[in-house]
């Protein structure tokens, strides 16, 4: 556990954002790419927790921790990271966890699949490719336009740089015109892959409903746990009431005492 300060807000979208915590001790923050920490803030009705993979790039390790975010109507971290004037927050961070990681193998080939800000954890995976034997990288990324497409102009240049990585943007609310451009969601792209899974390994990250359809469908396709790693996105709204969970002991004295008065 460590404290972090906000040092940066940047606009990538009209409703995303990207904040650069630092360490408050300047110590190195240790992690698997892909991986995602705790965030407890502080706002007006007390503390709450919020969960974020690392969205680092240039830096991998360091002081540094970097986030994407998206806002969320009615939701309560949305309200506070999305408001006026907020460099300078102070946030309690508690990690690393998660398995959206890359695997100890290296697979023939690699299938990375995202919606959204669901992109985060690959961002720094993307990094840590530049230093391993992988031939065969595809990143499915989903969006409704290009409007959402963050960090499109880091995503094009790597493609560019790097033979063995290719990008297929699917877009659900605009019609495809560049090469990497596919019409459609994610799903049609990789039942168009012809996966196998004796020799494909998957990451999927983002909407449940996008992961819950790709996972039936790689099922179909002999793949199992071990070949599939799956991290989904819920969006937390605002807060409902809380309901408490009664103990059996709990349960057992009021009914002793219903039985008492009764």
């Amino acid at each position: 556990m460590f404290s972090a300060r906000l040092e940066r807000v940047r606009e990538l979208s009209a409703s995303t954002r990207d904040f650069r915590f630092v360490r408050a001790d300047g110590e190195t923050t240790h992690y698997r790419p892909g991986q995602f920490f705790r965030f407890e803030f502080m706002d007006k009705d007390g503390a709450f927790e919020r969960s974020y993979s690392l969205c680092n790039y240039d830096q991998l390790f360091g002081a540094e921790l970097d986030l994407v975010i998206s806002k969320v109507k009615g939701g309560r971290a949305t309200a506070l990271l999305f408001s006026e004037n907020i460099e300078g927050l102070e946030a309690t961070v508690t990690g690393p966890f998660g398995r959206l990681v890359l695997p100890e193998h290296t697979p023939g080939r690699l299938v990375m699949v995202a919606t959204s800000v669901g992109l985060a954890p690959y961002i720094p995976i993307l990094r840590d490719l530049e230093s391993r034997d992988y031939s065969n990288v595809v990143l499915l990324l989903g969006i409704r336009d290009r409007s959402e497409f963050i960090y499109g102009d880091l995503l094009l240049e790597y493609a560019r740089k790097h033979p063995w990585f290719e990008l297929r943007l699917c877009l659900s609310r605009e019609a495809a015109v560049a090469s990497h451009e596919y019409d459609g969601y994610v799903n049609a792209q990789l039942e168009a892959m012809d996966v196998n899974a004796s020799d494909d390994y998957c990451l999927l990250c983002g909407n449940p409903k996008m992961i819950d359809e790709a996972w039936t469908y790689l099922r179909s396709q002999d793949f199992g746990a071990k070949q599939v790693v799956r991290e989904k996105y819920v969006f937390a709204r605002e807060k409902k009431a809380v309901t408490k969970t009664l103990t059996a002991e709990q349960k057992q004295l009021i009914a002793e005492k219903m039985k008492k008065y009764s």
